[in-house]
């Protein structure tokens, strides 16, 4: 089985041409994500959340004219969901556990996020943190769900099993890699969650991204299933975007949180337990 050159370059021309147009339009308008809560970020790139997917949609009915047959568009198992509803959630925890222990402590009467932010605090602490947290593990990863579609329709739907040919792991990484470098407009053009520290940011954003992209991957192969996903992707923005900015709002996203060193060590296990499933052939 060979690569399918042509189809790959005319997915990613298709998705990279129109996210770095968008991104420098709103760069060279003045618009920028520095200093914003996070959750403007995913506001922001809502939109081009769907260029993966118009571009993997254009390729299968247009260019080469494949159909759809393979691009996963299926449930699958509904374990599979309950268990990533459950690890997701838990890998954050543990990531702001450690950002707890070594980066700084969480402010639950959220002063500082709303200080931060020059806002007033609506509610009682309390409220606001069960709140937010509820919405985070019901109704938001369905919400994100929808958008992550967007993306997973591209980058797992297609990206991913194009790359085959090149080996299991090789195709996991890969496609991670070039997921993550889909997200360096944002963060180099207007500042997405690192503020000016735009180009070390794109680094760890795009090593982030990549071992997020291998776990992704590895279920969406292992189920059959690009709604799995996007669902799995869903869990993650929900729980990115959810209570943990509101309780770490100053920790450096270079070090604490998902988006530091810490996140990228958290996910380099998960990344390390896919990988030997898959050298055990238990994938």
């Amino acid at each position: 089985m060979q690569l399918d050159k042509k189809g790959i370059l005319w997915f990613l021309l298709i998705t990279f041409a129109p996210t770095i147009v968008a991104t420098l339009v709103l760069w060279i308008r003045g618009f920028s994500l520095a200093g914003e809560p996070s959750i403007i970020a995913q506001y922001v790139i809502t939109g081009a959340m769907f260029f993966p997917g118009v571009a993997a949609f254009i390729v299968r009915k247009y260019i080469s004219r494949e159909g759809f047959a393979d691009a996963g568009l299926k449930f699958g198992s509904w374990k599979s969901y309950l268990n990533v509803y459950l690890i997701i959630p838990a890998v954050f925890l543990l990531v702001y556990l450690m950002t707890g222990i070594f980066v700084g402590r969480p402010d639950f009467t959220l002063v500082l996020f709303f200080q931060k932010y020059a806002l007033e605090v609506p509610l009682a602490a309390l409220s606001i943190i069960i709140g937010v947290t509820l919405a985070s593990l019901t109704v938001a990863p369905l919400i994100n769900s929808i958008p992550a579609f967007g993306e997973e329709f591209g980058w797992r739907g297609y990206l991913l099993p194009k790359l085959l040919p090149l080996g299991k792991i090789k195709a996991l990484f890969l496609s991670g890699f070039i997921w993550g470098l889909w997200h360096i407009p944002f963060i180099l053009f207007l500042g997405m969650h690192y503020g000016n520290n735009r180009f070390l940011g794109a680094v760890l954003f795009t090593v982030l991204v990549m071992l997020l992209g291998v776990y992704i991957g590895y279920l969406r192969l292992r189920s059959g299933s690009v709604i799995l996903a996007s669902f799995i992707h869903g869990v993650f923005n929900a729980q990115f975007f959810g209570i943990w900015g509101l309780i770490f709002p100053q920790i450096n996203p270079l070090f604490g949180g998902m988006t530091g060193l810490i996140g990228i060590f958290a996910l380099s296990l998960v990344a390390v337990w896919v990988t030997s499933n898959i050298m055990l052939n238990k994938a």
